[in-house]
């Protein structure tokens, strides 16, 4: 139920940079949400400079927009968080859509439960056209909701449109880190520090339509916040976090070889090549990069019999690596 802002009991805060063609789904899908309580719909644009300003403008005073220079995702969800009223804040990205029932599956449990700081569902990965991408992000043996010590052994799949947290909870945490520049790691790393201030909760349910990347692609764009986050967990957490930070390492190498298979497939053998090295560069104890990268010297015929059923599809381990 769309309120006053001063009413709201749940603030939606939808980050937005050159996001004209997708943003007005994710709007529509935050106020066509079936919540009985009290609900805001905030939109920070991060300098954008494509329609974006004119997609928001159409919803009128049902949608409350926020004009910053562009900062990052960090600093857009911060500027969000701080102009919304709000017990709780939801946060939803501009490519990504929620299915009915979202706040009516999650927001409860926050109701009901003081120690649970923050709440998550699972999500269908779909891709740039909306179309299915695979299985739900959620694996089963992350369908639960992680302690402290399964946090900082592995990457766990939670994303922001996934969750509802309470506001007290974020602003112990101190919001979103800023010096994470890009979409990537600066969520993780927030719910590491959401963990430290309470229990989590998991709704086992795929309530999100989250627009997947090629890993390769994702994990291109994000290396220097990688090495932001490796640092600032190493920092806080030390050797209780050496699970995770060697998945970080290993999730990079591993998006850098999957992308070398998609181009083997693909016909594309100098692409592989460089692909495969650059795994090698990142773990060169690892044989199986390497195996790869011979491969590409095979004859054609013979290194597409060896790859096997790789590269055909999206791979869940590759998918879900990394942020």
């Amino acid at each position: 139920m769309l309120t006053s802002p001063t009413m709201a009991r749940v603030s939606v805060i939808i980050p937005v940079f050159n996001g004209a063609a997708t943003v007005g789904r994710a709007i529509a899908s935050a106020l066509a949400q079936s919540y009985d309580g009290s609900l805001e719909v905030i939109a920070v644009n991060d300098g954008s400079t494509d329609a974006t300003a004119e997609v928001l403008a159409g919803f009128g005073d049902r949608l409350r927009v926020i004009d910053q220079d562009n900062r990052g995702p960090a600093a857009a969800r911060n500027a969000g968080a701080l102009a919304a009223h709000g017990e709780y804040l939801a946060f939803l990205d501009a490519d990504d859509e929620w299915l009915d029932g979202m706040l009516a599956a999650t927001v409860p449990i926050l109701d009901a439960n003081p120690a649970v700081v923050l709440v998550f569902c699972d999500a269908l990965a779909v891709d740039a056209a909306g179309h299915p991408a695979g299985e739900t992000y959620v694996t089963p043996a992350c369908a639960h909701a992680p302690s402290m010590a399964e946090l900082l052994e592995r990457w766990w799949p939670i994303i922001p449109s996934t969750t509802v947290m309470r506001r007290a909870a974020f602003a112990a945490c101190g919001g979103f880190a800023e010096e994470f520049r890009s979409a990537a790691y600066e969520d993780p790393y927030l719910f590491l520090l959401a963990r430290e201030q309470g229990e989590f909760a998991y709704v086992p349910r795929a309530l999100v339509r989250y627009r997947h990347q090629s890993p390769g692609t994702r994990m291109e764009k994000y290396v220097r916040s990688r090495e932001v986050f490796i640092r600032r967990v190493s920092e806080r957490y030390g050797d209780r976090a050496r699970g995770l930070i060697r998945g970080t390492q290993r999730a990079y190498a591993s998006a850098l070889g999957y992308e070398g298979l998609i181009a083997m497939r693909a016909g594309d053998r100098l692409a592989a090549r460089r692909y495969f090295a650059r795994a090698i560069r990142e773990r060169p104890l690892d044989l199986k990069h390497a195996l790869r990268l011979l491969r590409t010297f095979l004859p054609a015929a013979l290194a597409r019999a060896l790859s096997g059923r790789t590269g055909r599809a999206p791979a869940a381990s590759a998918r879900r690596a990394g942020p």
